[in-house]
């Protein structure tokens, strides 16, 4: 097996004597990691009952990987098996804490529900008040590799109806791994309860919420209020933000308004999707912002949304794998199982309407008007708002015409 400290670059990668440089230099000068291999063979020898009791484990600390959280080292058995330890460099406070028992109880729901593609975690500390002196998490090693640019452009064309068929699968056990209430997944200290819903760390209204409609509206409120404050009495941003705005009654699919609410990845794009050489689907990672959010935000995936800047046969790439996932899609919707909230196990599922599956959503114009409304950053909102604007209106309104219809008007 390859291991994947081959390809990692250790310090060569960091800038010699930034702040990220030197957090790293003491946290693999400092901790225990003779404590680490310990607890990286004690969690295989309560799986495999029938390791050789010699089993050794080495940690290589020249070769390791980093981002901008975390650092990941790999542990190599004597028995040329491959785990990964990701360590945070940075201090963690109750709050980082609790996210990132949230992403742990997310992926345990995800191993032990779907068939999608994500590394078992066998071990983990969320406190430094231990041995080791550092929160860490003791992981699967998948195989594969990111790809360069776009799944589109970036994967042969003979090989997209294979991985158009894996996405499907990916965003149809995704749909049915639903919740009662919009929120980050928690299942207590240890990661070991059953699931409910908590407050997400980054939204203008925690919550836990209720609606699909809160969740949009809030969000998209508290960003016009940040645009505003930058660009105060300027119409077009004004204009913009009222589109933004509008745009919610554009999107927002009646009958799911109150859920379920399936499990969204928030940042699935090509930098978080490994494959073999043959690219096969291996692996789905980073799910550190993962969360039960309406249907309309699963949707939200910048592998399907075209570039305005681009010509129609450069986008074409784009346009064909979508279509091509979206077919695959209707088909394994046709076998799809309905399962209570993960959250609320008792509810009755015969009183569930049928509810319009992620396929119509996804093949419909109100699927790109979310994607460039909830993607839309304070500082990019002017061209969103126009984006939005066209997408529905068309031709047959301008932009000038509607800044004299909302370029004066108070948006709260």
């Amino acid at each position: 097996m390859e291991r994947p400290s081959d390809h990692w670059q250790g310090f060569d990668s960091l800038s010699p004597g930034s702040d990220k440089y030197q957090r790293i230099q003491l946290l693999l000068s400092s901790a225990n990691f003779n404590y680490l291999k310990t607890r990286g063979i004690e969690s295989r020898m309560r799986d495999q009952t029938d390791l050789p009791t010699n089993l050794e484990c080495r940690v290589n600390l020249t070769h390791f990987t980093s981002g901008f959280n975390n650092v990941v080292v790999e542990l190599a058995f004597s028995d040329h098996v491959y785990w990964i330890a990701r360590i945070p460099h940075q201090p963690l406070d109750n709050g980082d804490r609790i996210s990132m028992l949230s992403e742990i109880a997310t992926m345990k729901m995800i191993k032990n529900h779907t068939s999608i593609p994500i590394p078992q975690i066998f071990d983990f500390e969320t406190s430094a008040d231990q041995p080791f002196g550092y929160p860490f998490v003791l992981m699967e090693c998948l195989g594969g590799r990111t790809l360069s640019n776009g799944l589109a452009r970036a994967i042969p064309r003979q090989h997209h109806a294979k991985v158009a068929s894996q996405l499907a699968n990916v965003f149809t056990e995704l749909q049915t791994l639903t919740f009662s209430r919009i929120g980050r997944l928690w299942c207590g200290e240890n990661a070991d309860q059953p699931a409910e819903i908590i407050a997400m760390a980054w939204h203008s209204s925690p919550g836990p919420l209720e609606t699909s409609f809160e969740y949009f509206y809030n969000q998209r409120q508290g960003e016009n209020r940040e645009i505003i404050s930058m660009h105060p009495n300027d119409p077009d941003w004004l204009t913009a933000c009222w589109m933004l705005k509008t745009a919610l009654t554009h999107f927002i699919i009646e009958d799911r308004v109150r859920g379920p609410f399936p499990l969204c990845h928030l940042d699935l794009h090509y930098g978080n999707m490994l494959f073999d050489n043959d690219y096969n689907l291996t692996g789905v990672i980073d799910w550190s912002s993962a969360q039960a959010a309406p249907l309309e935000q699963l949707s939200v995936c910048p592998e399907f949304v075209t570039f305005p800047g681009l010509s129609d046969e450069e986008n074409r790439p784009i346009v064909e794998l979508k279509s091509l996932v979206l077919d695959c899609l209707i088909e394994k919707e046709k076998d799809q199982e309905k399962r209570p909230p993960l959250d609320n196990l008792e509810a009755d599922m015969a009183l569930s309407p049928n509810l319009t599956p992620l396929s119509t959503y996804m093949a419909s114009k109100s699927a790109e008007i979310v994607h460039r409304q909830y993607m839309a950053s304070p500082r990019g909102s002017l061209w969103a708002g126009q984006m939005v604007a066209k997408l529905i209106y068309g031709n047959t309104v301008t932009w000038e015409q509607l800044k004299e219809v909302y370029g004066t008007v108070p948006l709260f």
